[in-house]
């Protein structure tokens, strides 16, 4: 934990970033189906320079007072160090050029893996204003978790990625990938680990191939988008001490960004609610299926 701490303190004294301690909503552009504009990121080289030299980072971590150590949701990590990290390492997520219902924003948590102390499990739920299938209606939400290793510079340190789409229905289809053992390697572009999102119906996948197959539930299938969205992110914090209660007061459901839905308007992500009528956003934050072992995939 010592060195997530001390690679945090290095990015506070770098001045990388402008984001709340708080790690609420950044700014983005709020322009019709433009899901945002790009994402100054965090110098993950830097991180990656700190890691490597342990009495740099031993002493970046000393010179870090108690009041620069901002950890609201209490798990140990700085929440503006997990808003940097989250974006930083978030992978190319590809969304059908034809997809009707673009509108979304990215509600994550971000812990230490309970594997593992020194690397990082985290829940990326997609929060879609519609969903344009055939069973069309108003919400949508669909996750994917991640496994990251915070001393190596992004992507590289993406160790793995595992997308549940549709779950808890019919249609539930699971995919993995990583460079964990036994993880099959993820398909890449810009030299990104790849998180597919099939058209209208935004089910995420890591294998287009599979995605593609699912021709009942994902009419249309996937398609690698040449450009990822740059969407809005969202610090959940943790069950119990949550950063965020209202998404339209700390968050992105709101109408500066596009959004017309009003009944999804102040949803509360820990209220235990469905998102319009999709699924439950607080299971998807605590659910641990999303969660790929330290082990690997075997």
């Amino acid at each position: 934990m010592s060195r997530l701490l001390s690679l945090w303190s290095v990015l506070l004294l770098c001045a990388c970033g402008s984001e709340s301690a708080s790690g609420s909503v950044d700014d983005v552009d709020a322009g019709g189906a433009d899901v945002g504009a790009p994402d100054a990121t965090v110098d993950t080289g830097a991180l990656q320079d700190v890691a490597a030299d342990s009495n740099l980072a031993e002493a970046a971590s000393d010179a870090t007072s108690d009041a620069a150590m901002v950890d609201e949701d209490g798990d140990g990590l700085d929440d503006g160090f997990e808003l940097q990290t989250a974006k930083a390492y978030f992978p190319f997520y590809s969304l059908d050029p034809a997809d009707k219902c673009p509108r979304h924003g990215v509600l994550f948590r971000l812990s230490p893996h309970p594997d593992n102390p020194n690397w990082l499990a985290a829940w990326y739920v997609v929060l879609f204003e519609r969903d344009c299938g055939l069973t069309a209606h108003v919400g949508d939400n669909e996750v994917f978790g991640a496994v990251i290793d915070p001393s190596q510079a992004a992507p590289a340190g993406l160790l793995a990625l595992r997308a549940i789409a549709h779950q808890a229905t019919l249609c539930s289809n699971t995919t993995t990938c990583g460079t964990l053992p036994g993880c099959s390697p993820c398909t890449l572009s810009s030299g990104k680990p790849v998180v597919f999102s099939s058209v209208n119906k935004h089910g995420g996948y890591v294998k287009e191939q599979t995605c593609d197959l699912n021709v009942i539930c994902d009419l249309g299938g996937c398609t690698l988008n040449p450009t990822p969205t740059a969407p809005p992110f969202v610090n959940a914090g943790e069950p119990g001490k949550p950063l965020v209660t209202d998404l339209s007061q700390d968050g992105f459901i709101t109408p500066a960004l596009g959004w017309t839905e009003t009944s999804l308007f102040g949803f509360n992500p820990w209220g235990g609610q469905d998102f319009g009528k999709a699924g439950n956003v607080t299971d998807d934050l605590t659910d641990p299926a999303f969660l790929v072992p330290a082990a690997g995939c075997n």
